[in-house]
C-alpha cells in the first residue's frame, strides 16, 4: 500500500521582497472529505515555517474533481463546507493566501467553488460552472452582490471570469487571461496524462507558461481512473522558464516551492505562435522523432491507471487471459509494471491459458514463454469440452463453425476469468485495444468485457511497437526477442479450427483489412473530423505505394460501416485509461447514440470514382 508522503522541490527561503509560491497536489480519495482535509492540513503544516505568499491546491481538492453527480449530494456539499471552515484557521498568523476547491450549493444550484483563505478566515468564494454536469452560468444564476453565510460570517461570491484578486488572476481550465496586467497568473486546470505523437499535435496557444509569473496546478493520479489518469502537473514559471515542477503520475502528495522576483517579470507575449500546417502521416499515433519517450509515458499511464484501481478496490491479485497474441501479451507486461511499482509479488498475476478448437501450438508457446520470463502464475483450462456441452445444450451443430460457434468460445473464456476472479479475489484485466473497440471486433459480453481494460486507449499499430519496447524495458534483450516474435505473428482470434497442417485458418486483417489503414482512418476521420473524401485522398497519398485505391476504399467502407454499427459495444465498455488525444469512452470521450446511422458517410464513399486501371 502506498502511504502518503510529502516531497519537496526547490524549497523557498524567506525573502521579504520576493514572491514566495507553493503548489500542492495532495493525495485524494474521491468523496472522502475527512481524508482529503487531513492531507491538506498536513501540507499546510509542512509549509508553515516557509510562509509562502500563495499556497495553491487543485480544483475541488476537498472532494476530488471527478465525483460526477455526487457533487449534487447535500451530504458531500455540507462535509466540504465544514472542512473548509475547519481549515481556514490554519492560515491565521501567516502571510499565506490559500486556494482550495469544493462543490458549492447556492440555493437550488450546484457550482464549482474556489475558496480564498487568509488571516484565519474564508475571505472570498469564486463560483464557476459545476463540473461533470450541465454547465450553469453563475453570472446568470447568481443575483448581484451574492454572499454565503459561513461560520456566522457572510462571504462574498464572485462569478467574474477570469477571477481577479488585486494583481493576481485565476483561470479555470482553458480560459484565456482577461488582462495582461496581473503580477501572477494561476491556472487551475485538470490535465489528463496523455502520450500523443508529437507530429500529430495541434499547436495550441497556452498563455500560462508564457506569462511573467505563472502557476499551473492539476489534479493528480489518485483521482478516479475510470476513463482518464490525471497528470498531477504542478509547475511554476517565470519569463517562459520553469522554476519548479512536481513529478507527474504520483499517488503521493507533492509540494513544490520557489521564490520569484516580480521586479524582473516580463510582460507576456500576447501573439500566439503560428499553427503548423501538419500533413497527414502514415502512422499518426506513433511519435516519429523520439518514440521511446512516448512509449515510456504510455506504459507509466497504463500502469498508473491499474495501480489506482487496485488501491481503490484493495485487491492484490489480477487475472487475465493470455493467448499468445499482442494485446494480451502487452496487458501482461502492464500488470508486471504496475505490480513492480506497487511492490507486489508477480506471482499474484494469474495468466490463464484457455486453448480452444482454433488455438495453435505456436501461440501457446509464445504465451508460456512470455509468462515464464515474467515469473507470473499460470494455469491452463481447455475450453473444448465446455464449448461442446454448451453447443449441445442450445441445439447448435458441433460442425457448424459460424458466429455462434466463435462467440461461444469468447464468452466461455470470459466466464472462466470472471469466476476465477471471484474465487481468487482478483481483478480481471482486459486486453482489447482501441482499434478493436473502434471496429467492434470483439464478442459482446465476451472479450468485450473486463473489470479494467488497460489497452482501451492504444491503437493496434502503436500497441505492436509499444509491446516490443516494453518487453525490452522490463526484461532486456530476451524480453525484446519474445515480444518481437509476438508482434510479428499473424493477428488472429483463433476461433475457427486449425487447417490440415495445424496452422491457424483465420486471419483478422484478411477479414477487416489492414490495421495500419484502420488506425489512419480512426485518427483522421474521428480524431480530425475529416470528411470521407478527405480521408480517402490522404490515405491514397500515404499508402498508395502499398495498397491499390480499390483496397483503400473497400477498407474505408468497412471502417465506417463497423464504426457506426458497433457503437452499442462502446456504450457498454468497461473502465480504462485514455492514452492519446482520441478516446472512445462513452463517458469521457466519443459520445454517440448506439442507433446513429452511418448512411451519410457510406453514401459519400459510394460517390468516389476509381479509374479502372487503378483498381
Amino acid at each position: 500500500m502506498i502511504k502518503p508522503v510529502l516531497s519537496m522541490q526547490n524549497k523557498a527561503t524567506s525573502t521579504d521582497s520576493k514572491l514566495r509560491l507553493a503548489v500542492v497536489v495532495p493525495e485524494v480519495r474521491l468523496a472522502d472529505v475527512v481524508f482529503n482535509a487531513a492531507q491538506i492540513q498536513s501540507a499546510l503544516a509542512s509549509l508553515n515555517a516557509d510562509n509562502p505568499n500563495w499556497i495553491i491546491f487543485p480544483r475541488l481538492c476537498l472532494t476530488g474533481s471527478s465525483c460526477g453527480d455526487l457533487f449534487r449530494q447535500k451530504l458531500l456539499q455540507t462535509a466540504a463546507l465544514q472542512a473548509l471552515l475547519d481549515l481556514a484557521p490554519l492560515t491565521a498568523n501567516t502571510p499565506s493566501k490559500v486556494l482550495l476547491g469544493l462543490p458549492l450549493a447556492v440555493g437550488e444550484e450546484v457550482f464549482e467553488g474556489v475558496a480564498l483563505l487568509s488571516a484565519g478566515e474564508v475571505q472570498s468564494l469564486l463560483v464557476a460552472p459545476s463540473p461533470d454536469s450541465q454547465a450553469l452560468d453563475p453570472a446568470v444564476c447568481l443575483p448581484k452582490h451574492s454572499s454565503l453565510k459561513l461560520g456566522g460570517k457572510f462571504v462574498n461570491l464572485t462569478a467574474n471570469v477570469p477571477f481577479r484578486f488585486d494583481t493576481v488572476e485565476i483561470l479555470l481550465g482553458y480560459q484565456q487571461p482577461d488582462k495582461l496586467e496581473a503580477n501572477l497568473l494561476i491556472n487551475l486546470i485538470n490535465l489528463p496524462a496523455l502520450a500523443p505523437a508529437e507530429d500529430a499535435l495541434q499547436t495550441a496557444f497556452n498563455p500560462v507558461n508564457r506569462f511573467g509569473i505563472s502557476v499551473i496546478c492539476s489534479a493528480g493520479a489518485s483521482e478516479s481512473t475510470t476513463d482518464q489518469v490525471f497528470s498531477g502537473k504542478a509547475e511554476i514559471w517565470q519569463n517562459g522558464h520553469c522554476l519548479a515542477a512536481a513529478p507527474e503520475l504520483s499517488f503521493e502528495t507533492q509540494v513544490i516551492q520557489t521564490v520569484c522576483d516580480p521586479s524582473s517579470a516580463q510582460l507576456p507575449l500576447v501573439k500566439a505562435p503560428a499553427r503548423k500546417n501538419l500533413q497527414p502521416v502514415r502512422f499518426p499515433f506513433i511519435g516519429s522523432s523520439e518514440p521511446e519517450k512516448q512509449f515510456a509515458r504510455l506504459l507509466e499511464i497504463q500502469s498508473a491507471g491499474l495501480m489506482r484501481r487496485l488501491l481503490h478496490t484493495n485487491q492484490r491479485r489480477v487475472i487475465l487471459g493470455l493467448s499468445g497474441g499482442a494485446d494480451s501479451s502487452h496487458t501482461l507486461l502492464v500488470c508486471c509494471r504496475a505490480f513492480d511499482r506497487l511492490g507486489l509479488d508477480r506471482k499474484d498475476i494469474l495468466a490463464i491459458h484457455m486453448p480452444g478448437p482454433g488455438s495453435s501450438a505456436s501461440s501457446r508457446e509464445r504465451s508460456t514463454t512470455l509468462a515464464d520470463l515474467a515469473c507470473v502464475s499460470q494455469r491452463t483450462i481447455p475450453i473444448g469440452p465446455a464449448i461442446a456441452a454448451h453447443l449441445e445444450d442450445i441445439g447448435h451443430p458441433q460442425n457448424l463453425h459460424d458466429v455462434t460457434f466463435e462467440n461461444a468460445q469468447a464468452r466461455e473464456r470470459t466466464q472462466i476469468l470472471m469466476d476465477l476472479a471471484n474465487q481468487q479475489n482478483a481483478l480481471v484485466v482486459g486486453t482489447g485495444d482501441l482499434s478493436e473497440i473502434a471496429l467492434g471486433w470483439s464478442t459482446f459480453n465476451g472479450d468485450h468485457m473486463s473489470m479494467y481494460n488497460v489497452n482501451c486507449g492504444l491503437p493496434k499499430t502503436l500497441l505492436l511497437r509499444l509491446l516490443v519496447w516494453t518487453g525490452n524495458f522490463l526484461f532486456g534483450p530476451q524480453g525484446a526477442t519474445i515480444a518481437e516474435t509476438i508482434a510479428q505473428a499473424p493477428i488472429s482470434p483463433e476461433l475457427l479450427p486449425l487447417d490440415e497442417t495445424g496452422e491457424i485458418s483465420q486471419i483478422t486483417e484478411a477479414v477487416l483489412g489492414p490495421y495500419e489503414l484502420h488506425d489512419f482512418f480512426l485518427f483522421y476521420a474521428i480524431g480530425r473530423q475529416m470528411t470521407p473524401e478527405e480521408v480517402f485522398g490522404h490515405a491514397l497519398a500515404c499508402f498508395g505505394d502499398t495498397y491499390s485505391p480499390a483496397q483503400i476504399l473497400a477498407t474505408l467502407k468497412t471502417f465506417y460501416r463497423r464504426f457506426f454499427s458497433q457503437q452499442f459495444k462502446r456504450s457498454a465498455s468497461p473502465d480504462g485509461p485514455q492514452l492519446l488525444e482520441i478516446s472512445l469512452s462513452p463517458r469521457a470521450g466519443w459520445r454517440m447514440p448506439s442507433d446513429a446511422s452511418g448512411a451519410l458517410w457510406l453514401q459519400a464513399l459510394e460517390k468516389i470514382q476509381i479509374p479502372g486501371n487503378q483498381a
